[in-house]
Parts: C-alpha cells; sequence; structure tokens
C-alpha cells in the first residue's frame, strides 16, 4: 500500500509541538505532583459540575429537541454528497458506535450501577430495593439516546460545511475560521483550537486506554493462571499498539471497518453468552423494568437538577456524564463526516441516535443485570471490590463464574481489545487531520503523521500507568475542556442552520429530494425547479458570515 503523505513540510508542526509541550507539561504535573493533582481535579470537577451543571443539562436536552428538527424537517433530506455511500449500513452504525463506545463503556457497563446503588437519586435511600431498580436506568441514561446526540447534532456543522458548502477542511478550525467575518478573530480562535484539540483528546484517551487495558490485563492474567503484574498491563498496552499501527496504516477503509465490524460481533457474541449462560430470566425482568423506568422518567431524568435536597446527584453523575461525552465531540464530528458520504442529514440522525442508543441498551441491560444479580446472590461482592480498587478483578470474577467461563474471557479480552482500537483508530485519524495542512485527494491525512499518533496516544498512558498516576483526578480535571467545546458547538450550529435556511429555506420537500437524489443527472440538475450548483454557491455567498 502507498504511504498517503505529501511532506513533513504539509504537517502543521508548531501545532504538533505546541501541543506536545503542554501534554508532556501537564502529565508531568500529575506523575510528579499527584496530592496537588488530586486537589487541582476536584475544584475543577466542583467549579464545573456543580456551577455550571445546569446549562450542560439543558445544553444536552436542547440537542435531543434539535435531533427531532432534523429528523422530521426538510432539512433531514439534505445528502452529504450526491455520491452512494462508502459503507454498508450495518458497517455505518458499527464504526461509528464502536469509535464511541470504547473500552471504557465496557468498564461502566458492568460497574456502573454498583455507583447507584450506593449514591441514589431522588433522595432514595442508599442500598434500598428503589435504589437498585433504579441503577440500571440510569446507566442507560447516560449511555443512551442523549450520549449519542451530542455526538451527532455536533457534527452536522462539520458535515454540511464538508459536503454542501464545499469547505474542503476536516479541520474543526478551518469550519470555525469560515463562520467568522472578522479574519483576525477568526485565526486566534483557529489557532487556540488547533492546539487545544489534541491536548483534550490526548487526555481523554489516557483515561480510555488507563480503564481499558487493566480490565484486560485482569482477565487474561485469569485465563492463563499468571499474576496480574505491570509486565502484563505493558504487553496488553503493546499487543493494542500493533493492532492499531496495522489499522492506521491500512486505513478507515481497510482497516478500521473491518476491526469495527469484528468488533460488534465479538461484543454481540459477549452480551449473548452472558444473556444465556447467566441468569436469564432476572436479566429480561429486570431490563423490562429499567427501560420502562427510562421511558417514564425520560424528560425528569435529563432536566432534574435537585435544587432543593442539595444532594448532588445530577450534577455528580449527569452532568459530569454528558460533559465527558463532551469532550470526544471534536473527534466524533471528524469521523463521523469522514465516513457519513452518501448519507441524507435524517440517515445520520437514525443510525447514529437509534443505533447507538440501540447497542448500548442491549449491553448495559444485560451486562448490568448480569453483574448486579452476582452481588445479590452473593457470589461476588462487586461493590467492596469496587470500593477497594479491585473493579477491573470484579468484572473479571463475576465473568468467572459463568458456564465456559475460559471462552466467556476469551470473548470478553478479544471485545476489549477490539473496542480500544477503533475508538483510539478514530482518534488518531482525527488528530492527524488536525495537524496536517492539506489532507491528499481522497481526504485522508498523511499514513507518517497518524503512525506518530498512535505512538503518543499509546506512549503517554503507558507512562501513567507504570508510574500508578492518578488517571480517576486527570478524568475530572479534563472536564475543563466541556464548557468552551460546548460554547463553540452551540456557535457552530447557529452558523449552520443560518446557512441550510439561506440554501434550502426557499425549496420544498420534493424539491429537496430530487436535488440530492443519488441518481441526479446533469438534465435534473438543470431544471428550472432545481437550483443549480452556481444558484446554491450563490446563495451561500449570500447567507449571514
Amino acid at each position: 500500500m502507498m504511504i498517503s503523505m505529501k511532506g513533513i513540510n504539509n504537517f502543521d508542526r508548531s501545532t504538533i509541538i505546541s501541543s506536545l509541550v503542554i501534554v508532556s507539561s501537564i502529565s508531568m504535573y500529575f506523575l510528579t505532583s499527584p496530592e496537588q493533582a488530586i486537589k487541582l481535579a476536584g475544584d475543577i470537577f466542583t467549579l464545573i459540575a456543580y456551577n455550571f451543571g445546569t446549562p450542560i443539562l439543558w445544553f444536552s436536552f436542547g440537542l435531543v429537541i434539535l435531533a427531532g428538527f432534523f429528523t422530521f424537517s426538510k432539512y433531514g433530506h439534505i445528502r452529504m454528497g450526491n455520491e452512494r455511500p462508502d459503507f454498508s449500513t450495518f458497517s455505518y452504525i458499527a464504526m461509528m458506535a464502536m469509535a464511541g463506545f470504547g473500552s471504557g463503556t465496557i468498564y461502566w457497563a458492568f460497574l456502573e450501577w454498583s455507583y447507584y446503588i450506593k449514591t441514589p437519586p431522588f433522595t432514595i435511600e442508599a442500598s434500598s430495593v428503589t435504589a437498585i431498580e433504579w441503577a440500571v436506568t440510569y446507566s442507560l441514561h447516560h449511555w443512551g439516546v442523549i450520549g449519542w446526540t451530542i455526538y451527532c447534532i455536533t457534527a452536522i456543522p462539520v458535515m454540511y460545511s464538508f459536503y454542501i458548502r464545499k469547505n474542503r477542511s476536516l479541520k474543526i478550525s478551518n469550519v470555525v475560521k469560515a463562520m467568522i467575518k472578522n479574519p483576525t478573530t477568526a485565526r486566534i480562535i483557529g489557532r487556540v483550537i488547533d492546539i487545544t484539540y489534541p491536548i483534550a483528546l490526548t487526555f481523554g484517551l489516557i483515561i480510555v486506554l488507563s480503564l481499558g487495558v487493566p480490565i484486560a490485563s485482569a482477565a487474561a492474567s485469569l485465563l492463563f493462571g499468571v499474576e496480574n503484574t505491570l509486565f502484563m498491563k505493558v504487553l496488553m498496552l503493546g499487543i493494542v499498539a500493533a493492532i492499531l499501527l496495522t489499522s492506521s496504516f491500512f486505513g478507515i477503509e481497510k482497516g478500521m471497518q473491518k476491526i469495527s465490524n469484528y468488533g460488534t460481533y465479538f461484543v454481540i457474541a459477549l452480551v449473548l453468552c452472558i444473556l444465556f449462560l447467566g441468569p436469564t430470566q432476572f436479566i429480561i425482568e429486570n431490563t423490562s423494568s429499567s427501560i420502562a423506568l427510562w421511558a417514564q422518567n425520560f424528560i425528569m431524568m435529563s432536566l432534574y437538577t435537585d435544587a432543593i435536597n442539595q444532594a448532588k446527584f445530577p450534577q455528580s453523575w449527569t452532568a459530569y456524564f454528558w460533559a465527558y461525552w463532551m469532550i470526544f465531540i471534536p473527534l466524533m464530528c471528524v469521523f463521523v463526516t469522514k465516513v457519513s458520504k452518501g448519507r441524507t442529514i435524517r440517515e445520520v440522525v437514525v443510525c447514529m441516535i437509534g443505533g447507538g442508543t440501540a447497542g448500548v441498551v442491549a449491553l448495559f441491560s444485560i451486562v448490568s443485570s448480569f453483574m448486579m444479580e452476582t452481588e445479590l446472590d452473593g457470589k461476588v461482592n462487586i461493590s467492596k471490590m469496587v470500593s477497594d480498587g479491585q473493579a477491573s478483578e470484579a468484572i473479571v470474577q463475576a465473568l468467572n463464574t459463568l458456564p465456559l467461563s475460559s471462552v466467556m474471557l476469551v470473548v470478553f479480552i478479544i471485545s476489549t481489545f477490539l473496542l480500544l482500537v477503533t475508538t483510539l483508530d478514530g482518534s488518531v485519524f482525527t488528530v492527524a487531520c488536525n495537524t496536517q495542512k492539506k489532507l491528499d485527494e481522497n481526504n485522508n491525512p498523511s499514513t507518517l503523521l497518524k503512525m506518530f499518533w498512535c505512538l503518543v496516544i499509546v506512549a503517554l498512558p503507558t507512562i501513567f500507568i507504570i508510574v500508578d498516576a492518578p488517571v480517576q483526578s486527570m478524568q475530572s480535571a479534563i472536564l475543563i475542556f466541556a464548557l468552551p467545546i460546548m460554547l463553540l458547538t452551540s456557535f457552530m450550529l447557529y452558523k449552520t442552520i443560518g446557512y441550510m435556511h439561506a440554501d434550502y429555506s426557499h425549496l420544498l420537500v420534493t424539491e429537496i429530494q430530487a436535488m440530492h437524489k443519488l441518481e441526479l443527472v446533469v438534465e435534473e440538475a438543470n431544471k428550472t425547479t432545481i437550483p443549480s450548483e452556481e444558484v446554491i454557491t450563490a446563495k451561500q455567498q449570500q447567507a449571514v458570515q
């Protein structure tokens, strides 16, 4: 395969160097002063989650309303390029779901319910029957509709810029600069985005790897009957790095597509094995109850702020998770744009929110219910193990109670690896796009640059794991990036809706459908009822800058 690159001079070296210097400096602070880092992270968490929790909740719920608008309005028929999609619907949903899941999802799917039993919402008594009934429900909420809506709707401005307004760049900064009238302001804001985006994403991926690798290491140790040492964790990271480098080398079409498909198959196999080999009746009944509670209380769970009791559950959990999803918005914006060629906005919304939520409901309801029943039956004291810092071991010990436990562990390990690699692969692609001046003719970044970022993204978590650094503290600290991302995406959505109105408000639904038919030919494009490309361009130029 030819390496896709236009030379080192095409790399945005100042952005790369600036980002690496800042990432290294912050990492050294966390590594050398863990106590101060923990205190700083706690202060940042309190500042954002407690003081800005309500705006985060309202912003996230507002995106759900926008999703309904794009799904049912005529603007949902706008197609991202009048070409057939590069990927089948299954591969399309699988790639987005696997990129959005990450191995961190495995951690929370198995263990999140245990936190809510101890600290339930709505002034419910801890460890009560009611608390247990709500535990899986809140897991579904935190990883379901709103999370996928955050990714989906915030990707629309980048897709619209790339496919409709013909701004052929996948750099978030270039998209934003095109929306700002003042060139000086645009240049300054663009530079800030260029530098901070790799920083936020790199630290987010440190957490993803630091959650996923210990789980895979614990499972492999039990499977092979060896001690779960530091060497085992580093070995797991080495395997992840090898697969990641291979996938990135072959690109999204030949690398990530296949890995995400295989990952989907293994996750489905894992879920089905747990369903049929575990406490099947309890899993089905608890899943039904949890979905019913979620559907009945969706709006309350989305906007509940606990203003009277002030126990801070929505700030500590719901607002926190929405902010954490927001950290990866730039990643998903670029990735969704890249793989959505040929899809209408409606298809993107339905596939991403529908497919992602369906996957979450299946994964979380089945896995969480199994873990809950394992504790209720007294087989494994999962809550205590989590409190004692043995979260990874708790997952593995629970899986070991199932029939064919060795087979289960193999499926679990492979699923964790593939989830990790898919998330990292999408991240590498977007960071490489962000740090390259011009992409190749297929809108791909240099393979050499992708290899470089693969090594950076894997190397930093390795250091954190080796020195046993306080990764959980960094997980709270990086939420500082959530607020500027929320403001930035709000601006981008506002401008994009304005562009859509200028470009399409005068057209009927049938005219938009005809304009964006996949079989569109030149004669159809020249019909008087359908604006030509020149007319659309003129309309775009008249749009409010």
